[in-house]
């Protein structure tokens, strides 16, 4: 009986997995917006007010370019992917597929699902099928998290203080031991990238390995990209606190661990709570000035700019081979 109960079960979260994963989003997202409301109750919003009147011209540009670096190294993701992959497409196809996947998954969340569709849109026409896109966005999956533990592990490993939440420290041996665990995975990576021969089989499905220097690839530029995108936080901050970096970036490679894990849409909330409680030393009013023009410029910009390019691109297809209906339908 209870072996039919426990297949019922499965049955019925099958069937209402879409309106749990609704429910549970709603729920971090009132959670993650109450622990913020909780840590910013003492907060004065004229002193926000006044912190982001304080934030230069040249503090903004400076800002919006590192945003666009970072986001032009994106189409790196893809051309890896397609390289491990033994295929090939000319980089502004990659560059549109990548930036508008990573723009829809930063500010939608559910990853795998926002950044395929969005990917299956920009490569339509390009011959890949359901089965590639799928490969690219694994792939490009796992060349994102390789950059996050390559710059914890070393980061961890080389700057004291560096983790800390609100005013308790991480001593620098746990430090040293935690960086050190993250950097033994990624050579434990590495050495089975050298010793896969061909693709991976998972449950039947065939994964493309990458070589040793795609490997390598992988790390170094989804380091440059997070390192990048990290940067145009910090700039936004006070240019007194920008000898803080190490820190800062620990604490915005954990912010986007986390927000990550909970699928909340942009991380929004969730991602806020995390850089606020992991960087006591900042001024409250600085840092959430910096979050809030942080998340205009490098979230819902891109954002805006990938919904006008994919829909340019799918109105350019439809005039290009308009709708027509089939004059048999109705015989």
């Amino acid at each position: 009986m209870s072996e039919r109960r426990g297949k019922r079960l499965l049955v019925r979260l099958r069937r209402n997995r879409l309106l749990l994963s609704v429910v549970g989003t709603l729920l971090v997202v009132v959670v993650a917006g109450a622990a913020l409301a909780h840590i910013l109750a003492e907060l004065r919003w004229a002193d926000v007010r006044a912190a982001l009147a304080a934030i230069s011209a040249g503090q903004l540009l400076a800002a919006l370019v590192l945003t666009a670096l970072s986001y032009a190294l994106l189409s790196g993701y893809d051309m890896l992917a397609l390289a491990a992959m033994g295929r090939r497409l000319p980089w502004w196809r990659c560059a549109l597929g990548a930036f508008s996947a990573y723009s829809f998954s930063h500010n939608l969340g559910f990853a795998p699902v926002t950044a395929g569709a969005a990917r299956w849109r920009a490569y339509a026409g390009t011959g890949l099928t359901a089965a590639d896109i799928a490969r690219i966005v694994v792939i490009a999956g796992v060349t994102y998290w390789l950059g996050i533990f390559l710059l914890l592990g070393i980061f961890l490993a080389a700057h004291e203080g560096a983790l800390r939440v609100e005013e308790v420290r991480v001593s620098h041996p746990v430090q040293v031991a935690i960086g050190a665990v993250v950097l033994a995975g990624i050579l434990l990576y590495l050495v089975a990238c050298a010793r896969q021969r061909g693709p991976l089989l998972l449950l039947g499905w065939r994964l493309p390995v990458p070589s040793v220097p795609q490997a390598l690839a992988q790390f170094l530029l989804a380091a440059a990209d997070i390192a990048l995108a990290s940067a145009a936080l910090m700039v936004l901050l006070p240019p007194d606190l920008w000898a803080r970096y190490p820190q800062l970036l620990v604490a915005y490679v954990v912010a986007v661990v986390v927000a990550l894990v909970t699928h909340a849409p942009g991380g929004l909330g969730v991602f806020e709570a995390v850089m606020l409680v992991t960087l006591p030393g900042v001024g409250r009013p600085e840092l959430v000035s910096a979050l809030i023009v942080y998340r205009l410029v490098y979230y819902w910009l891109p954002f805006a700019t990938a919904v006008l390019l994919l829909g340019g691109r799918e109105a350019l297809r439809f005039r290009a081979t308009p709708f027509t209906p089939d004059k048999g339908a109705g015989a």
